[in-house]
């Protein structure tokens, strides 16, 4: 149980790095107030969308941060369509970890693969 914990907590994380990659969050005050909304899924045009009503003091700027991390991914999903399981997770590693990569890419990214996420 132990290792599971700790696998989430360093995935969560992973996952507010795309919102603030300059500040380490703990997962003990970052996740309750990320967390603190209703969700429900809803179908439009025939494609599945969860809506999230958000019950923070701070909801406004909650929602930039998930919305911002949302569309981040969303562009990595639309980029790497075709790519392979490895090629798609070196480049999530890679933005996550840009910081401390100091502007290298991490190996199994293809070439060309910059030019996507600068436009």
């Amino acid at each position: 149980m132990a290792n599971l914990i700790a696998l989430f907590y360093n995935w969560w994380n992973l996952y507010v790095r795309f919102y603030d990659e300059e500040h380490h969050r703990e997962a003990i005050t970052s996740r309750p107030a990320m967390m603190q909304g209703v969700a429900r899924q809803v179908h439009s045009g025939g494609r599945p969308t969860v809506r999230v009503s958000l019950l923070h003091e701070k909801g406004d700027v909650i929602a930039r941060a998930v919305t911002l991390i949302s569309s981040q991914l969303q562009q990595i999903r639309s980029i790497t369509e075709r790519w392979s399981v490895e090629e798609r997770w070196a480049l999530l590693l890679t933005r996550v970890l840009r910081r401390w990569l100091g502007g290298k890419w991490l190996p199994g990214v293809p070439a060309g693969t910059p030019l996507l996420l600068s436009g």
